[in-house]
């Protein structure tokens, strides 16, 4: 394992910024699941949602920090969600978002990639409350190293 190049983005803030969770997505996302209809909670599995429309970066965006394309194979590595309080529908959320972690690795069928990992914590802006922290990890091949 060696130092990314790409490593000084570690602590970097995101944009970050709000986003207003439309009632007829929750309505429509718990359709979907063949969930229950509910006008007062949200499905959790909404908080990657919230989080991703609110960080101030398009994914595009985010691949350009780590010098990637849209076709050089960047996959999505993993998410994990925190909850702290109810994702309601409607709701407005605050967006913070950064940088926690990039880190190159290699292995014998992958080859060499490295590891980018970035935290959104969002926060019901009528509230100030904290509600749900996700963390993303996404992969990006590095052909070339």
């Amino acid at each position: 394992m060696s130092t990314s190049p790409y490593a000084h983005l570690v602590g970097r803030k995101l944009p970050g910024g709000t986003y207003t969770l439309p009632e007829y997505l929750t309505w429509l996302w718990q359709d979907t699941c063949l969930l229950p209809q509910d006008t007062e909670v949200a499905h959790p599995s909404l908080g990657y949602f919230i989080g991703m429309q609110g960080v101030g970066l398009s994914i595009q965006e985010m691949f350009d920090m780590m010098g990637a394309t849209a076709d050089s194979g960047v996959m999505f590595g993993e998410t994990e969600l925190e909850f702290f309080g109810t994702i309601r529908p409607g709701a407005t959320f605050e967006v913070e978002a950064e940088v926690v972690g990039v880190e190159r690795k290699e292995g014998k069928r992958a080859g060499v990639f490295d590891k980018f990992w970035f935290t959104m914590r969002c926060r019901d802006q009528e509230t100030g409350e904290p509600v749900v922290t996700c963390t993303n990890t996404w992969i990006f091949p590095r052909k070339e190293a």
